[in-house]
This record gives C-alpha cells, sequence and structure tokens, in this order.
C-alpha cells in the first residue's frame, strides 16, 4: 500500500467535494440526533404509561439492529410499500432514529441522577412534572452529559461512511470510485486522513464545551 500523489491531484475536486458531504451529514445529523434524543427523554421522564413501553420497545430494537439495515430499510424497503425517501431523508432519519436511541438513553440516566430533593422543590412550587423537567431537572442532566454525549456523537463521524450504500457520494463511496478506476488505495488513505481530522477536530470542540459546561462540585 503506496499513497500515489497524482491520484489526489487528479481527483482533488471530487474529495473535497465528499469531504463537505460527509461534514455536512455530520454537522446536520448530529443535530437531528440530539434534539430527538432530548425529546424522547423527556418523554421517558414524563413517565406516561403505555408511551413509556412504546419508547422503551422502539429504544431496544433501534439499539439492538445495525445502523446499515435500518438505511436498508428507508431507503430499499420503504418503496415496497409505496414510499420512497430521498437518500438525504433517510440517512437523516437513519442516524437521528438509531444515534438518537443510545444519546437518549445517555440523558435519561443523567435525569435520573437528578437529586431527589431537585425534584421536591420543584414539585413545592406546585409545577407541573413537566416544567420540573423542563426548568430543573433537564438543564442539570443536559450540562452532566454532556461528555458522555459528545463521546457518542463521535460515532456519527463513522456513520456517515454508510450512506455509500444508498448513494450519497460522501468520502468512502468516492474512495471506492477511486480504487475502481485506478485500482489504488490512495483514495481510502486520504478518506482515512479526513475521518482521523474530523475526529480530532471534535475533540478539541467537545473539550471547550466540557469546560464551557463544567460545575465544580
Amino acid at each position: 500500500m503506496s499513497f500515489n500523489l497524482y491520484v489526489l491531484f487528479d481527483w482533488w475536486p471530487q474529495i473535497l467535494s465528499a469531504f463537505g458531504t460527509t461534514v455536512f451529514y455530520f454537522i446536520v445529523c448530529s443535530i437531528a440526533a440530539v434534539l430527538f434524543a432530548i425529546f424522547i427523554s423527556i418523554l421517558l421522564a414524563m413517565r406516561i404509561r403505555g408511551l413509556t413501553t412504546i419508547l422503551r420497545i422502539y429504544i431496544t430494537v433501534f439499539r439492538n439492529t445495525p445502523l446499515l439495515v435500518q438505511l436498508f430499510l428507508l431507503f430499499y424497503g420503504l418503496p415496497f410499500i409505496g414510499i420512497s425517501l430521498p437518500a438525504f431523508l433517510c440517512a437523516l432519519i437513519g442516524i437521528m432514529l438509531n444515534e438518537g436511541a443510545f444519546i437518549s438513553e445517555i440523558i435519561r440516566g443523567y435525569i435520573e441522577s437528578v437529586p431527589k430533593g431537585d425534584w421536591e422543590a420543584g414539585e413545592s412550587l406546585a409545577l407541573s412534572r413537566f416544567q420540573v423537567i423542563r426548568y430543573a431537572v433537564l438543564p442539570q442532566a443536559l450540562r452532566d452529559a454532556v461528555p458522555a454525549m459528545t463521546g457518542q456523537i463521535s460515532i456519527v463521524i463513522k456513520d456517515t461512511s454508510l450512506f455509500s450504500m444508498i448513494m450519497i457520494s460522501e468520502l468512502t463511496r468516492v474512495s471506492n470510485s477511486i480504487y475502481a478506476r485506478t485500482f489504488d488505495t490512495t483514495g481510502f488513505l486520504i478518506s482515512a486522513i479526513c475521518y482521523l481530522l474530523l475526529f480530532l477536530i471534535l475533540s478539541v470542540v467537545s473539550k471547550q464545551i466540557e469546560k464551557r459546561f463544567k460545575v465544580k462540585r
């Protein structure tokens, strides 16, 4: 395996475009997954009979089945029942449901770890359970969950490589195209470097976020 500069020079427009696509999908899908996870964790904390059971089933299913299978069902399976979604929506929904299940469990754990006294303080002010969660419990839980959430979000970077299987021209798909035409593995090396670069950037950003929200106890 060697690094061929000629491949980089010949394919740099496609590689640059694919890198931008990967970054775009990572940002959009991460935001969607976090927002969806917060929504799910709030519903779980509400402890609504029946709904909680449904949500637990959803989390169990999506945490214990491969993301690739979920993407295939969305992109290739839904057309069999008359529902055709563009690749972008399939990717977005797939990551939102899959990573949302993991992140919602992280947030739920931190919600449950909030001291009982904080719940009782909110209830003593005649606040509803939803208001207690929104104003007193959730802010604390999200602040404490930042390190775990950023760690889970980093997985989305690797998840984007699966989008090549549903016809999205991100880094992995372009690397495959380069190899198919040149039989040179330089494209894969470039992709690995790009993924590593994204991880390093996310790591730096995560550390800054953790410092920003860290509370001395």
